[in-house]
């Protein structure tokens, strides 16, 4: 199959596009896996649940899915505290030892995912929705690409960027960075990390609200649409590394145009086997000591 300038550029743009989105999500996942050792099942559903509520404000009262992410951030930030205070505080209120927290919590998210997705089932059933906003085609030299994936794009890297900025230059983002790679030093040094639990986990799910209502310009929603993006973030957060936000940006970059040159050669069928490849291909080089050789996982 013979691939021309104009294609290329059109299919790394495409997947620049989900790459970013990747990364966005994968970093919300990362952020709290990084400081209450959890690993939200339900991300995805959180995700699946903004993309909804962008499509009632847009549907219903003319709302532009760009304004209706000012409304997700803090919106689904405080979801993510109350989440933190009634799922997973009591968890670790009961047993305290991480191995029990991770095994109890993996078993409550499972829960909350099946809760988060037949509620939406039942309350705007399977149909798809799809979102038609700013689907007007953009020329730059020979190629065309709508408006809606330059605005996810944008979007994407700018809160990941701001994410980072954080992260490193704020007392906030340095005490949970703090948390995350030495919870015990922490302590020491007078960080709690109850309330660093909370504002992750806040922060987390705020960039899976916005992650859904930028989904939402470019993917048909579902009540099941959630569970690949907890996948893809995932694999993501595997290779990009565990705290690291400009990693996990370029391994979202990676597997989008991954996925994107992989859809247009062999189809956009094995789009996900492309993913599991990637990961497989991954774990095989690490294990191997070809990457990251002195690297502790």
């Amino acid at each position: 199959m013979v691939l021309d300038l104009p294609t290329l550029a059109q299919l790394l743009i495409f997947g620049l596009t989900w790459g970013g989105l990747f990364a966005l999500t994968a970093n919300g996942l990362n952020l709290i896996f990084g400081v209450t050792n959890i690993l939200n099942l339900a991300h995805g559903e959180i995700l699946m649940l903004s993309a909804y509520i962008m499509y009632w404000l847009f549907t219903l009262l003319g709302l532009s899915p760009i304004l209706s992410m000012v409304i997700s951030a803090p919106l689904f930030f405080l979801l993510g505290v109350v989440i933190q205070r009634l799922v997973v505080y009591p968890l670790i209120k009961a047993d305290p030892r991480v191995d029990k927290v991770e095994k109890a919590s993996l078993i409550v998210f499972f829960g909350v995912l099946l809760f988060l997705q037949n509620s939406a089932l039942l309350l705007w059933s399977a149909d798809y929705r799809v979102v038609t906003y700013l689907n007007e085609p953009l020329k730059f030299w020979k190629v065309s690409i709508a408006a809606n994936r330059i605005v996810v794009l944008a979007v994407a890297l700018i809160v990941c960027l701001l994410l980072h900025l954080f992260l490193k230059s704020t007392f906030l983002g340095k005490a949970i960075r703090a948390i995350s790679q030495d919870r015990e030093a922490g302590m020491v040094l007078g960080i709690n990390p109850t309330s660093m639990g909370f504002l992750s986990f806040g922060l987390g799910t705020a960039l899976a609200g916005i992650s859904g209502s930028l989904a939402g310009l470019i993917y048909v929603i579902t009540p099941t649409m959630g569970f690949i993006f907890t996948i893809k973030s995932f694999i993501v957060m595997m290779i990009g590394g565990l705290g690291n936000t400009m990693g996990t940006l370029v391994a979202g970059i990676c597997l989008g145009i991954f996925e994107s040159l992989g859809s247009f050669y062999i189809g956009e069928g094995y789009k996900e086997a492309i993913d599991y490849f990637v990961l497989l291909l991954f774990v095989l080089l690490v294990s191997k000591g070809y990457i990251f050789k002195n690297r502790e996982f």
